[in-house]
């Protein structure tokens, strides 16, 4: 009867969490993203998804893990550069095999001028032999221009979730949003992801005030906040303050 109860008082493990490396945004997240999941980080341009894809890249790779970091616009060298403007330095975990940072060519062009694509299948292969803890992809939406149809996007993204949960990896993935910065662009990635965490602008009627917000839309198994707060890109990176309900309701300020 002893061991019975004991084994009925034996406390349950923590759950594992990693960082996004924006503590406010951990906090909102009670702790952190869930080991295994794959995230869209979605917002129109120039929201920061890219300042935010480096960001918790660079946190792991100063807690030791192995990283990807897959940019689809950006080369390698523009990649670094871009991170050094934040004071984060890539190259010696880029030397020291730490970080694996690829800039993918989505399409080739020959002399003909026909234009073709071996993206689709490339980007599972990298990542399934990276090997890593922690991925970025900046970004997924010209992964799903390349499919045909809604079903195939779907079907990929759930591929590409699947071999991250495999490797033991946790991955973000931006975004481009629709116009109306409320979903992705073809609304797929975060029916087929874990979670959809929102950068948006907004200003009032008034145009009194032009704000960056953020908001968690979903979170599969997370119990969070569903608060708009304000964030601001700083010289650190992106930084989360008050709820947006505080901001109007004290008239415009900050904290």
């Amino acid at each position: 009867m002893a061991a019975e109860a004991a084994k009925k008082t034996k406390p349950v493990a923590a759950v594992d969490r990693v960082s996004t490396g924006v503590q406010a945004l951990d906090e909102m997240l009670g702790g952190g993203l869930l080991l295994g999941h794959v995230i869209v980080v979605s917002g129109p341009t120039g929201a920061g998804k890219t300042i935010f894809a480096l960001q918790f890249i660079y946190h792991h790779l100063r807690r030791g893990k192995r990283c990807l970091y897959i940019s689809a616009s950006d080369d390698v060298e523009s990649v670094i550069m871009n991170a050094m403007q934040f004071g984060w330095d890539f190259r010696p975990y880029q030397e020291s095999g730490q970080l694996d940072l690829r800039h993918v060519e989505i399409v080739e062009i020959d002399v003909g001028s026909k234009i073709t694509s071996d993206y689709l299948d490339m980007l599972p292969k990298i990542i399934t032999e990276s090997g890593a803890q922690v991925i970025a992809l900046d970004s997924i939406t010209e992964y799903d221009d390349l499919c045909k149809s809604d079903i195939e996007r779907r079907g990929r993204m759930l591929h590409l979730r699947r071999i991250i949960k495999d490797l033991g990896a946790t991955a973000i993935f931006s975004a481009e949003s629709d116009p109306d910065q409320m979903r992705s662009k073809y609304g797929v990635a975060e029916y087929a992801s874990d979670g959809l965490i929102l950068l948006r602008h907004y200003q009032p009627e008034d145009f009194s005030l032009f704000l960056y917000i953020v908001q968690i839309k979903k979170m599969r198994w997370i119990k969070h906040s569903r608060d708009m707060r304000a964030y601001s890109i700083t010289d650190h990176g992106i930084e989360i303050q008050s709820p947006l309900y505080t901001i109007l309701a004290s008239a415009g300020k900050i904290r």
